[in-house]
């Protein structure tokens, strides 16, 4: 009773201090950023239902990608019953035949920080195997689209909260824009018209050892670049995707070295893994995305690259053209969470008043 007391006192006082919200009291998410914890019972799993949803989670990220990769990672537990460490997952998905109710369409619930925060928890159910099989196969971009933005939004949220503010200022000094970068970054290069920013950590890697049952790890640099440069807006057409390519080129070529003599980052522009540009609005502004590969050029023993995405927008007090390109160095891992990561940093670009 003395421990209860305590513990209700507390929160009194809390609550007389400011309001505590549901969402307060509630644990953090845990477990990785596209990765989703499938919630369905066992007789449903093994009806077509689970070809169908392998066919949606299995497609292909768009995106700038040298090998394929999945739009999420996913994992199964087959009870219904979720124990305390599966209500910290991220990311949730249940799945289920009501056989207690008399559906007229297939129901899909949407909750944010429903077991902890940070969380999203999709509910699908019908009363009807069939309807519920052809909302997997004809109506799941919902779902998708709902875990992508909350993913984006997730990160976008973390990096606003604690950014690098010495580099968001040179940002703002330099080219007219706020971003918010990780407090960790490290800036690597810095002039009037150029700036180089780093955000690096490590990563183990797993391997079974040969010949035994045993495993061995090896350490990798995971490496996340942000390069920023301008250009004048001479002309209408400077805001075009083929300007803005050669402009990174040569920017590229000029700023931006490579490990080996005479090497330095380049664009791949292969048919196969060409760039692709679309265009979009970011903070007000009409944006230039450009979705690509870059590699090293300038010495054939030079092999390293990696996907990028590049965000080009005009500065109409300046009359120029800021770009702001991310891109991802990771060798033996997946790219997309690291992609994702890069694009939700370009997500906080701000032009400043």
């Amino acid at each position: 009773m003395k421990y209860l007391m305590i513990a209700l006192t507390s929160l009194f006082f809390i609550s007389c201090d400011e309001e505590v919200s549901r969402e307060d009291l509630l644990p953090d998410a845990s477990g990785e950023h596209g990765k989703i914890l499938l919630v369905i019972e066992e007789g449903l799993w093994e009806t077509s239902l689970q070809q169908n949803l392998h066919d949606q989670l299995d497609q292909n990220c768009k995106g700038p990608y040298l090998r394929p990769e999945p739009l999420f990672d996913y994992y199964r537990t087959g009870s219904t019953e979720m124990s305390h460490i599966d209500k910290l997952a991220r990311l949730i998905l249940k799945i289920k035949i009501d056989h207690d109710s008399t559906y007229q369409e297939t129901a899909v619930t949407v909750k944010e920080n429903y077991f902890a925060r940070g969380q999203l928890f999709v509910v699908i159910k019908d009363s009807d195997l069939n309807r519920l099989n052809d909302y997997i196969k004809n109506d799941f971009d919902f779902v998708l689209d709902a875990y992508n933005a909350f993913e984006a939004e997730q990160l976008t949220k973390e990096f606003k909260g604690d950014p690098h503010k010495a580099i968001d200022e040179i940002s703002q000094d330099n080219f007219g824009i706020s971003i918010s970068l990780p407090r960790t970054s490290i800036l690597k290069a810095s002039s009037e018209d150029f700036m180089m920013v780093k955000y690096e950590r490590s990563q183990k890697q797993q391997y079974q050892t040969s010949g035994t049952s045993g495993y061995t790890y090896e350490t990798f640099w995971i490496q996340e670049g942000i390069l920023f440069w301008k250009e004048p807006l001479d002309s209408a057409s400077y805001f075009e995707p083929y300007h803005i390519m050669a402009r990174r080129d040569s920017v590229l070529k000029q700023n931006v070295p490579g490990d080996m003599d005479g090497s330095y980052m380049a664009t791949e522009y292969d048919p196969y893994y060409k760039p692709e540009a679309d265009k979009i609005v970011v903070d007000g502004q009409e944006t230039i995305v450009v979705r690509g590969l870059w590699k090293y050029a300038g010495n054939p023993g030079a092999f390293a690259g990696g996907p990028f995405v590049q965000y080009s927008m005009i500065n109409e007090k300046t009359n120029e053209i800021i770009t702001v390109c991310g891109y991802v160095y990771a060798p033996k891992f997946s790219k997309r969470e690291y992609i994702r990561q890069v694009e939700a940093m370009l997500s906080t670009i701000e032009m400043v008043e």
